[in-house]
Formats: C-alpha cells, sequence, structure tokens
C-alpha cells in the first residue's frame, strides 16, 4: 500500500459540482510532485481514501433542469409544483417511496428510459419524471392493479377505465373498462404533470408505459388497435399559456382514444399475453402515493420487462333477476344519474327492460342500479361500477373523480346516491 500525504478536498452536497470534479482531478495529478517536495503530509493510505469516497465521486450525480416550466393545472392532484424546493426540502415528491423502475435482464434501462437514467440523478428519477425519449411519438401508460402482490390500490378502482385487448368483454364492448387506468398523451414532456397527478391520486399499482400514440406512433402505436380499447388524454400545456387558468388539462378536449379493439386481433390475442414490444415499454413497480413510503422489497424482484396480464374469462356470480325490491330497506337505490354503454349514456329503466339479467351483468351495472338488478345485500353501499354523466355540465366521470375530494359530493346533485360509498350515503341518516 502506498502512502500519501495530501489535502483533500470534500464536495460540501452529495451532488459534487464540475468545479469539484476538476479540482480533485487535479489533486490526484499532482501527488508526486507532493513526494518531490517533502511537505508536511496527512498519512493515509490510498486503500483508506478510496473507502472514504474522497476521489470517488458521490453515486447520485448532477441533475438537469426539468420539467422545463410548469404545467400543473388546478385540479392536478398532490401539492403544489412550485413550492417543491421547500416542501421536499430539496429533494424529489417520490424520495423515500417504495416505487422503483423495472430495469432490463442486463441491469440496463429501458430504451425510452436510457437518456434519462444518464442525465438524472437515478434510475428512479428518471423513470418517475423523465424526459422520455419516444422521438416525439407520444406516449401511454397503463396502470394495472398489483393487490395481489401486497400492493394497496387505493383509488386505482374507482377510476379503472379500458379493456385490454385479450378479453372478449374488451373486443365486444369497446366501453368495457375493467383492466386498470389507461392515459396517454401526442406529447413526449406531458408524461412529467400525468405520472404526478396521478401519484398523488393515489392511482397505486403497476405502471407499464410505451411509446406511440397515434397512427404513425411507430412499433406499436396505441392506435392500432390492438392494445388497449380506450385511452385518456393529457393534453399539451404551452409554455405561452396561464398555467393558472388550467383547470383539468386530462378532460375537456375530446381527444380520447375511444376506438376500441380491432376484431382483426381477437383470434390470436385472445386469452393470451399481448404480444409487445419491450424496445419502446418501461415499467415502475409499486407506482403511487401511500402515508407510510416504503423501500425497495428486498426479495430479488424479477428485472425483466413484462407484458399486460393476461385476463382471464370471468365467470360472474349469478344476479337475480329484477325486482320491485324491499320497500322497507330505503338505503337500497338506484342511481338516478346517466351511465355510459358502449359510449351511450343509458338509464336504470334500460337495466329493467329486454334480457335485463345478461345486462345486470355487464361489469359495474349491478352497483349502479342495485335495487332494480337486485343486488341490494351486496352492493346497496357501493360506488357505481360505470362512468356516469353529471347533470350540471355533462362532464363523464367516475366515483373516483369523489373520492379524490370528498367536498365534490356535496356541489354536484345525485353524486352520494351514485358514488355511495365514497360519499358516504350508508353512513348518512337516509
Amino acid at each position: 500500500e502506498s502512502v500519501v500525504l495530501i489535502r483533500l478536498i470534500r464536495p460540501s452536497q452529495t451532488r459534487p459540482s464540475d468545479q469539484t470534479y476538476v479540482e480533485n482531478s487535479f489533486l490526484l495529478s499532482q501527488i508526486f510532485e507532493v513526494f518531490a517536495r517533502n511537505m508536511f503530509f496527512l498519512t493515509l493510505t490510498v486503500k483508506s481514501i478510496l473507502a472514504l469516497g474522497f476521489f470517488l465521486p458521490s453515486t447520485s450525480k448532477a441533475d438537469i433542469t426539468w420539467p422545463v416550466y410548469s404545467q400543473q393545472c388546478n385540479d392536478d392532484a398532490g401539492t403544489p409544483y412550485s413550492d417543491d424546493v421547500d416542501t421536499y426540502n430539496g429533494g424529489k415528491y417520490h424520495d423515500g417511496s417504495a416505487a422503483y423502475p423495472q430495469l432490463l435482464s442486463d441491469g440496463e434501462c429501458a430504451k425510452p428510459m436510457q437518456a434519462a437514467c444518464t442525465s438524472r440523478p437515478t434510475p428512479k428519477t428518471a423513470y418517475l419524471e423523465g424526459p422520455i425519449n419516444c422521438k416525439e411519438k407520444g406516449w401511454y401508460c397503463r396502470i394495472f392493479d398489483d393487490e395481489a402482490n401486497g400492493w394497496n390500490p387505493f383509488n386505482l378502482k374507482g377510476d379503472i377505465n379500458f379493456g385490454s385487448c385479450n378479453s372478449t368483454d374488451s373486443f365486444e364492448d369497446a366501453g368495457y373498462d375493467q383492466d386498470g387506468h389507461c392515459h396517454g398523451s401526442s406529447d413526449d414532456s406531458t408524461y412529467y404533470w400525468w405520472i404526478r397527478d396521478h401519484w398523488f391520486r393515489q392511482y397505486n399499482g403497476r405502471v407499464r408505459c410505451c411509446c406511440g400514440w397515434d397512427d404513425e406512433g411507430g412499433s406499436q402505436p396505441l392506435f392500432g388497435r390492438r392494445i388497449a380499447n380506450r385511452c385518456d388524454y393529457r393534453r399539451l400545456v404551452t409554455s405561452t399559456e396561464d398555467v393558472t387558468q388550467c383547470r383539468d388539462a386530462n378532460e375537456g378536449h375530446g381527444l380520447g382514444f375511444e376506438k376500441g379493439c380491432d376484431p382483426e386481433f381477437q383470434a390470436s390475442q385472445l386469452n393470451k399475453p399481448i404480444p409487445e414490444d419491450d424496445d419502446v415499454c418501461w415499467e415502475i413497480q409499486r407506482f403511487g402515493f401511500t402515508e407510510e413510503g416504503g423501500s425497495v422489497p428486498t426479495g430479488s424482484p424479477d428485472s425483466s420487462s413484462t407484458s399486460a396480464p393476461v385476463v382471464s374469462p370471468t365467470t360472474l356470480a349469478p344476479v337475480a333477476a329484477p325486482t320491485d325490491g324491499d320497500e322497507s330497506d330505503i338505503t337500497c337505490i338506484d342511481s338516478p344519474l346517466e351511465f355510459i354503454v358502449n359510449k351511450i349514456p343509458r338509464g336504470c329503466n334500460w337495466a329493467s327492460k329486454g334480457n335485463s339479467v345478461k345486462r345486470c351483468r355487464k361489469r359495474g351495472v349491478s352497483a349502479h342500479c342495485s335495487s332494480t338488478c337486485g343486488t341490494c345485500e351486496e352492493e346497496k353501499c357501493s360506488d357505481s361500477g360505470r362512468k356516469f354523466v353529471l347533470e350540471e355540465n355533462g362532464a363523464k366521470k367516475r366515483c373516483g373523480f369523489f373520492a379524490r375530494k370528498a367536498e365534490r359530493c356535496d356541489k354536484f346533485d345525485n353524486a352520494v346516491e351514485t358514488c355511495r360509498e365514497s360519499c358516504g350515503y350508508c353512513d348518512a341518516d337516509k
């Protein structure tokens, strides 16, 4: 072991500046001059120096300025972006969380994330913030329920909105929406804002994202109608807009994907994994905010990328034929609001006509129309399982809209009767 006597410059921050790198490199080149000049020195072994990390920079890298400007709208969930420095003491909103990036089998970042992994402090920051490299072809993400692996979905189930193109329900019903939450955009820069918003909404689960929004979106564009039957859209808030006047970039623009699954793929994909191009996709595990925070599981997670889960054929519990209901049970009611079936607004009177048993068996209908469908015992205090139409403005919402902000229950007619769990219908004196 060589013994050297040197003056050491230790960066005061965890992310050393470029100047610090230059100075420490210069000192290394001067070690032999120190010997030659017989200076007074502090004795340390080279091994000790390396162990203390004096010459090796911290594993945390310098960061870039990202995002370039704020696209946070008034209805976005979570803390104000402008307060991040004070709120998180110079850190990130996701610091200390259980979320982690699903790296490739060789330990590298997924291709759309490789540039971000180079420029951001950690792969976790890269995956949760970007910038993504989808070559301006846009992106889409699907959040899947991961409760089976011990991750609480919290509010995810209140806003599930798509069906995977590998089930009969998804191919036959463009409005089928029981497989998770899908959102995307034609602009790459919106990724940061969507991730942040849905993180704080507690749409917790496993996130799988891919490049390619519209028909020109590369190897597996969402508009190819092979991945999902529908997907919401996050619009770009431009740098010249007054962001304080933006209410919600996730709705009100009519730009969502609503084309359904292409029947051409039914025979090859039914009840099978959807073939996906892992070169344009990436995944985040343990996504979403929790009060407890967390850490990466101590076990060794499978580092390979995985595709969307196969949707197995579902055998639904029998639904009783419609009844007149028990008038003594005043808490068992239908929602007065219309709900969406195959893009058409329907009322509970629709569920009572024709083949009522079959209609009530459609996902979420019996919870919306518990009296009509005879499911009072199981669902009289449940939230509607369908997207419904607000009377005030015609907006299409799910009960997650009210679960996120309970005060909304009192602002919209028939919200309590529709989202009975989220708005506390059964807790009220009915």
